[in-house]
């Protein structure tokens, strides 16, 4: 063999042998992936090389743009201006992973972008026919709201779930809900270097969540957020039954009553009962004619597919004007009179009391009410025979009239009082005349003592004759124990011989 051949072999040998080692080097990365501007972007990378079973401790990865730009290397000093702590490598290099993470994504940040690898003792390489484009959108596809079942019991568990899609699985979005209950996510890896995740919720609803939105809310790294909505359908059996109806009805009038309620679906039927359960009536409205004030409480009922409620007992409001009961009456003890005036009337009435004159108002002193029943009370001293009571409320007015009855224990008291002055009197007269009487014999006492001392005889015998008529008279009247003196004890022998020769 010539030695242009032995030449000829060695350089064939040679390619073969470099072809070989290059042709070793191989990499796994996605043509493109798709970012969201503002957001973040992982490009998913795993690399090999000729002699991989080899430890090294010493790896260098750069990435570079397809104008040779730097957007990532490990000393951070020759990483390109407008990457400037925008990228990191997510992976490790010694187990052969290469990811690159892009955050705050640009509209510039489209690439081509490459990858090269230098092992420090070894071989160097860049992946110049292995490319990944960047798509940088402005917005992404909304999140999507998942609904098990399409129209929910109340007090039955359900679960709903929220996904969106993603390309930066190192900083996923966050998926929050509208609603209250226990949340579990999960991230799955799609084709291109895009991620979903989802989000699940799962609650009890109430007749609260009917009609309501349920909102799901995707919060993208860089503040980008988007949300998703749906209406809430929640099935639920009558609640809030009420009986509709004029809130004042007059005394005599029609009322027609209407039975409501809040329920999903719509009520299929309407009952009607009064107070002991006796059906009065079937259907949404009611007519009640000629209104009593004493018209017995009653209540309706709804039904639909998921149950059957009732309202509570409804008493109308019945409108009369005031009317006066049994038991308004006056009486007397002694000096003081009292006067109870019972009315009945709704709205409660306002009563006054006068004795002659209307305009000369008594003050009553005591007022209760017991529900539709008022009672005035007027105690006092009244120097009439009647008394007024008079009753309004804004349906009318009355009065009434009352007797005031004479006490018996003052007449008593009257003609006992009568007799005392009549005794007290008479004693008086009585003790007068004796006191003039004694006054009248004190006085002849005196002036017959005085004539026996000092007159004539004939002025003393004058006397003597006087006061023995006037002993005839008042005979009952002498002393008993001190005798008043004789005259004739007083006359001397003198005396008697000139009475004698007289």
């Amino acid at each position: 063999m010539s030695w242009y051949s032995w030449c000829l072999c060695l350089y064939c040998l040679f390619l073969k042998v470099c072809s070989t080692e290059v042709d070793s080097w191989t990499i796994e990365v996605p043509s493109s992936v798709t970012g969201l501007k503002g957001s973040c972007v992982d490009i998913p990378c795993n690399f090999n090389f000729p002699g991989s079973d080899r430890k090294f401790s010493d790896y260098t990865g750069i990435w570079f743009t397809e104008s040779n730009a730097i957007a990532y290397h490990s000393d951070t000093s020759k990483i390109s201006a407008e990457f400037q702590h925008r990228t990191k490598l997510l992976g490790d290099l010694r187990q052969r992973n290469c990811s690159l993470n892009i955050r705050h994504l640009r509209s510039s940040d489209r690439g081509p972008f490459f990858l090269r690898i230098e092992i420090k003792d070894f071989e160097k390489y860049s992946f110049i026919n292995d490319k990944v484009s960047v798509i940088v959108e402005d917005s992404t596809p909304e999140p999507f709201i998942f609904l098990v079942e399409k129209e929910m019991k109340a007090g039955k568990k359900v679960t709903i779930t929220c996904s969106v899609c993603h390309s930066c699985p190192s900083d996923p979005p966050c998926l929050t809900w509208s609603h209250q209950g226990n949340v579990s996510s999960q991230s799955q890896q799609q084709t291109n270097g895009q991620w979903k995740i989802t989000s699940s919720l799962s609650f009890i609803p109430s007749k609260l969540d009917h009609k309501t939105v349920l909102i799901c809310t995707a919060l993208f790294s860089g503040e980008r957020k988007f949300m998703s909505s749906t209406p809430l359908s929640v099935t639920y059996p009558p609640d809030s039954v009420e009986v509709v109806f004029n809130s004042f009805v007059k005394e005599g009038d029609s009322v027609n009553l209407k039975c409501s309620s809040d329920c999903n679906p719509a009520a299929r039927s309407f009952q009607w009962f009064n107070k002991s359960g006796t059906l009065l009536s079937e259907g949404h409205t009611y007519t009640l004619k000629s209104v009593k004030r004493h018209t017995e409480p009653l209540y309706c009922t709804v039904t639909n597919a998921e149950g059957q409620a009732r309202s509570r007992l409804i008493q109308l409001n019945v409108l009369y004007p005031p009317e006066f009961k049994p038991g308004s009456s006056c009486t007397t003890e002694i000096f003081t009179v009292t006067c109870l005036c019972m009315v009945d009337s709704h709205p409660a009435s306002d009563i006054k009391w006068w004795a002659s004159d209307p305009s000369e108002l008594l003050n009553s002193s005591s007022s209760e009410k017991h529900g539709s029943l008022t009672s005035v009370t007027l105690k006092g001293r009244l120097h009439s025979d009647v008394v007024h009571c008079y009753a309004s409320n804004s349906q009318g007015n009355s009065t009434l009239t009352l007797t005031v009855p004479r006490s018996e224990a003052l007449m008593y008291i009257a003609v006992a009082v009568s007799a005392f002055l009549v005794i007290l009197i008479i004693g008086l007269t009585v003790w007068i005349v004796k006191c003039c009487r004694g006054t009248e014999q004190t006085e002849i006492r005196m002036k017959t003592e005085k004539d026996v001392s000092g007159k004539s005889d004939s002025e003393r015998k004058f006397k003597v004759s006087i006061y023995d008529r006037s002993e005839h008279v008042y005979g009952n009247m002498a002393l008993e124990e001190e005798q008043i003196p004789n005259p004739y004890d007083f006359v001397s022998a003198d005396d008697d011989a000139i009475y004698a020769n007289a």
